[in-house]
């Protein structure tokens, strides 16, 4: 049975199952480092890594598909900027616009940890600067940031998000600052 990155993770963590699965964000990126307390039960650990897994291949690829998977229908966003819409279609707007201008954009997850029923994950996106940003024409320059997310999950789905990202140096790159 073929497992994909998830299964890998989850038995280098000790959480390992015979169980069944189904949709994998194989085009999504793997974790560099993943650490899973070991007083979350195999199940919680398996739903809150698959859960993180498909929201960042949505973040690594656009594909809704995998937003879908990973958000329940009543997804809060604790940290909502200024103009975006709250729940699911928020995140898929914020996806959207962003791809306008770095239609690209990559996000790899340098470091992913499992407590409870949070998962924090510290990201990287890249990308390349190709499409106008905030009334600013293309600069034709890779773009490279920092962001980190509290994801809590239950039931295996994306309930609240707490989020930063380096928006200075972002700006920055995208000539906006």
């Amino acid at each position: 049975m073929k497992h994909g990155f998830l299964a890998s993770l989850l038995a280098l963590a000790g959480c390992a199952s015979s169980a069944p699965r189904t949709l994998t964000p194989a085009a999504g990126p793997v974790p560099k480092v993943t650490t899973i307390d070991r007083a979350v039960s195999p199940d919680r650990a398996r739903a809150a890594v698959d859960a993180a897994g498909f929201f960042y291949a949505f973040w690594d690829t656009g594909d809704v598909t995998y937003a879908d998977r990973a958000l329940a229908s009543s997804f809060v966003d604790h940290t909502l900027p200024r103009g975006r819409p709250q729940g699911p279609e928020g995140v898929k707007f914020a996806s959207k616009g962003f791809r306008m201008a770095v239609p690209d954009l990559r996000c790899s997850i340098e470091d992913l940890m499992v407590v409870g029923n949070e998962v924090v994950a510290r990201l990287v996106f890249t990308g390349t600067h190709t499409g106008p940003f905030m009334d600013k024409p293309p600069t034709g320059k890779a773009i490279r940031f920092n962001a980190i997310d509290i994801l809590h999950v239950e039931q295996g789905k994306i309930v609240e998000d707490w989020h930063i990202e380096d928006n200075v140096e972002l700006l920055r790159q995208l000539g906006a600052l």
